[in-house]
């Protein structure tokens, strides 16, 4: 998105409230970009900006002084928002194009003369119905024509255009809200809203469309109002010039309905980002097992079919059977994915959007309806296709991958054998269909609207012309870490959204969602998810076990920390209370040893990993340290043995191949010793000084002299 640094630089300066800098940056911008109404509103914001200076440093002690300077700033920030639209859109050429298209059409833009142009055609297409057949469908064809243009002129109109009149807003609003107009329209217009709304911040547009939130009647008006509010947040601009945002946040929230709403929507947008990820994984685990199951295989060249091969017949006459029970896994598998919420259908269908159809804004965000002019010609060719109505009427894809099948199956039609045309003509064709009762549910109806939005941003060719809300640099995509959440009803969700945000190995989101937690809501949960995100880990464990002394699993994390931290002494103090806890777990045990080990505890060390040994000859994990343990403790001829049995397999461990030359070193094995390194660096691509820093206070207790570590670096 084109932005000046100018006006950028007057956002941060309003963002910090320092007004007086704000007004001061903005003059310097519109001596270069002259532009007399900018400029005569401007001087009345300097001119109301200095009175109240002045009055204020005779002495005079005003009360109505913090609000007068929130009006000011907030007047400053309606004049810059406008002032950055007009230079957005000016120097965006598609922007541009949307623009003069729009601003060119004569007609009236005010709220009356709009909804007196939607009520009108949804009568015009009442009193359609009631004409003969041949002439109801001919006149309704030439309305829905005309109206999705009008729509489209709108859409673009609100999108270009600066930000609204309080007065405005609300005629908008019970517009938005009325029953006498078409709901395809009233979504599409919160769409255009939203899409506004995310560059630049609108008090007025954000209030409305809380409101519609709150008051909409229509459960497909209500779920756009509410994704679009989400996201028209920003961080901490609008926060910190209005505080009318932050009180209506709070409101809302105080009903538990809502949060539950928000923490499903969070839920939803984390799927949708993970729809290239899930595609991929689709396409290389999931769809080789069901073409495979089906008698065909991937080659470079396509899916080929397999010819019948009866002696694998013969010898695994289970094959098949088994095939069958894999597709059977992989399919079900898929359909869970879909069911919790992924958008599996994004790879296919990302390919589908090069249609003269997407090239259209709107179109991206209209719902489906069988009228749009784009498709009643293609629609018009399968009214006898019932695979087709379900597929479009049931089918579990959002209304752009809808435009998008129809369009393509189009092309299609006549290259498909007429056998199975006349298979999908009788519905014979199986199709998964999503239940009528639950197309209606809010969660449904987001996650399809969602999915709508998220195609937008990652496909259509102009979204850099827009604010992305799915890039790492803006993650307007997490809406819980944004602070006007913190400190309200919310909060008490925020522990399962990390829990959810970890498990779904988005570490760097979790990570960011505990920085927005209150300080009232630091509970043991927080505290362990902290320190398992390395988040001031061992602060975070430590005042777990405040909280709850003795709990096995903070202990374990605080001891891995202290490991980590090589405090190996009191790593040790807590593996002794875990292994008390739990005296015959491994892993427990091997890490105290460890710790007695790097504290030249030698024989307490070995005494264990003997017994272990002993239990568990084959398990490399035990293996491992004793091999070291007897390492440092001078024992090489033991070690080796051990190291050999580690070094045995294909791929040996890289840090075997350090440690079984340090084992060399340390007995005099040079040329050996050179050899493990030579295979570790090679392995690892560390330097050869590493060889040295990695262990130097051991090498070093070996009595390994400066000269013999200078020729071993040589020899390296």
């Amino acid at each position: 998105m084109v932005q000046s640094e100018s006006l950028n630089q007057v956002f941060d300066y309003l963002k910090s409230r320092r007004l007086g800098e704000a007004i001061q940056t903005l003059e310097a911008f519109l001596s270069v970009h002259p532009h007399q109404i900018n400029t005569d509103r401007l001087f009345a914001i300097r001119t109301d900006y200095q009175l109240m200076a002045d009055y204020w440093r005779r002495g005079f002690k005003d009360p109505q002084l913090p609000s007068l300077y929130e009006n000011l700033l907030q007047r400053m920030y309606v004049l810059c928002s406008n002032i950055a639209i007009n230079y957005t859109v000016r120097h965006t050429p598609y922007l541009s194009s949307l623009m003069l298209k729009a601003h060119m059409t004569p007609r009236d833009w005010s709220p009356q003369v709009i909804r007196e142009e939607l009520e009108s055609f949804v009568s015009d297409i009442a009193l359609a119905d009631l004409e003969p057949e041949h002439v109801s469908e001919a006149k309704k064809k030439e309305i829905y024509a005309r109206h999705h243009e009008s729509m489209v002129i709108l859409f673009d109109y609100i999108l270009t255009s600066g930000l609204w009149t309080d007065g405005f807003a609300t005629a908008m609003e019970e517009m938005l809200l009325s029953p006498t107009l078409d709901t395809n329209d009233q979504q599409l217009l919160i769409s255009s809203v939203m899409l506004s709304s995310i560059n630049y911040f609108d008090m007025a547009k954000f209030r409305m469309l809380v409101h519609v939130y709150q008051r909409a009647t229509d459960i497909f008006v209500r779920q756009r109002a509410l994704v679009g509010w989400v996201l028209a947040l920003h961080s901490d601009l609008g926060q910190n010039i209005y505080q009318e945002e932050v009180q209506l946040v709070e409101k809302l929230l105080e009903d538990e309905a809502v949060c539950k709403d928000l923490v499903e929507l969070q839920q939803q947008i984390i799927y949708c980002i993970n729809a290239e990820a899930d595609n991929a994984m689709i396409q290389q685990e999931i769809m080789p097992d069901l073409i495979k199951s089906q008698g065909f295989r991937i080659t470079k060249n396509g899916v080929v079919e397999q010819e019948e091969d009866e002696l694998n017949d013969i010898l695994h006459p289970d094959e098949t059977e088994k095939n069958m029970e894999k597709m059977e896994a992989s399919f079900h598998r898929m359909v869970d994915m879909q069911n919790q919420g992924s958008d599996i259908y994004f790879g296919g269908f990302s390919q589908m959007k090069r249609f003269p159809f997407f090239t259209e804004l709107a179109n991206w965000f209209v719902p489906f309806y069988p009228d749009h002019p784009s498709i009643t010609e293609a629609l018009g060719k399968f009214k006898s296709s019932r695979f087709l109505q379900m597929m479009l009427n049931g089918g579990p894809f959002c209304n752009s991958d809808k435009y998008s099948f129809l369009l393509a199956f189009s092309q299609v039609i006549n290259s498909i054998p007429a056998q199975v045309r006349e298979m999908m003509d009788r519905g014979d064709v199986g199709l998964y269909e999503v239940p009528t009762e639950e197309r209606q549910k809010p969660a449904y109806i987001r996650r399809i609207y969602l999915q709508d939005i998220y195609r937008f941003f990652r496909i259509f060719k102009q979204r850099d012309c827009f604010r992305t809300i799915f890039s790492p640099t803006d993650e307007r995509y997490l809406f819980f870490q944004n602070p006007i959440f913190r400190s309200t009803h919310l909060e008490a969700y925020f522990n399962d959204m990390t829990a959810f945000l970890i498990k779904k190995k988005k570490m760097n989101e979790a990570l960011k969602l505990l920085k927005n937690y209150g300080d009232h809501r630091r509970d043991f949960q927080y505290y362990m998810m902290a320190g398992y995100l390395g988040y001031q880990p061992l602060e975070s464990y430590a005042r777990a076990l405040e909280m709850q002394p003795g709990n096995e699993r903070a202990m374990r994390g605080y001891a891995r920390i202290l490991f980590a931290e090589e405090r190996y002494g009191e790593a040790l103090e807590m593996y002794d209370q875990l292994v008390a806890i739990q005296p015959e777990k491994k892993s427990y045990l091997l890490n105290r040893a460890v710790c007695q080990t790097n504290l030249g505890r030698y024989e307490e060390a070995e005494k264990v990993l003997f017994r272990l040994n002993y239990e568990t000859p084959d398990d490399d994990h035990v293996n491992r340290v004793l091999a070291w343990a007897l390492t440092c403790d001078g024992k090489y001829e033991q070690a080796d043995h051990l190291y050999r049995q580690l070094l045995s397999v294909e791929e040996p461990s890289e840090d075997d191949l350090l440690n079984y030359g340090y084992s060399l070193w340390f007995s005099g094995n040079i040329d050996d010793a050179a050899d493990c390194f030579h295979r570790y660096l090679k392995e690892s691509g560390h330097d050869k000084e590493y060889i040295i820093e990695n262990e130097v206070d051991l090498i070093q207790d070996k009595g390994i002299t400066e000269p013999e570590i200078q020729m071993m670096l040589y020899i390296l």
